[in-house]
């Protein structure tokens, strides 16, 4: 079997009064994404889900309402790029293919208090808000686009 890394994490909406969602950026990438990590053998989905959400958000158990019944699992291969010098002299990106697949899977978590402060982990540049509608048509991967239209799909129906 081929090994395949899981990152769990939670699309954090909140409500002021229509409901946005938080997209950080990372800083070795520049992507926005929603909070996750990287789960290890043996550790639950859920529990990482909490604590990456807590490293990088500073948002606690306590803070994030756990919405039950939401579950959307996204795969993929993990493309990364190195700049080199080309024998013109000009720099090529060249992508690296040697990453194991991904199978990341969110949960959906209500932001209890909507004001609360964000604290930024190292690995972010900058964080924002957004409605739906406007995350789902600002998402660069169409693997985004659909947590993003389930999430809001599902809020809407429960």
């Amino acid at each position: 079997m081929m090994y395949e890394l899981r990152k769990p994490g939670f699309v954090v909406y909140r409500t002021l009064p229509q409901p946005q969602i938080l997209l950080l950026q990372s800083r070795r990438t520049q992507e926005w994404a929603p909070p996750g990590g990287e789960a290890k053998q043996g550790e639950r989905n859920v529990e990482i889900a909490f604590q990456e959400a807590e490293k990088l958000t500073g948002f606690t158990r306590a803070d994030i309402e756990f919405v039950r019944g939401f579950r959307k699992e996204i795969y993929y291969i993990p493309v990364d790029y190195i700049w080199k010098m080309s024998t013109t002299g000009s720099i090529e990106r060249v992508s690296i293919l040697d990453f194991p697949p991904v199978r990341a899977v969110y949960f959906l978590g209500r932001l209890r208090n909507p004001e609360k402060e964000i604290v930024l982990s190292w690995k972010h540049s900058d964080f924002k808000w957004l409605g739906f509608e406007e995350a789902i048509e600002t998402a660069i991967f169409d693997d985004y686009k659909d947590l993003y239209t389930k999430a809001k799909d599902f809020l809407q129906q429960n």
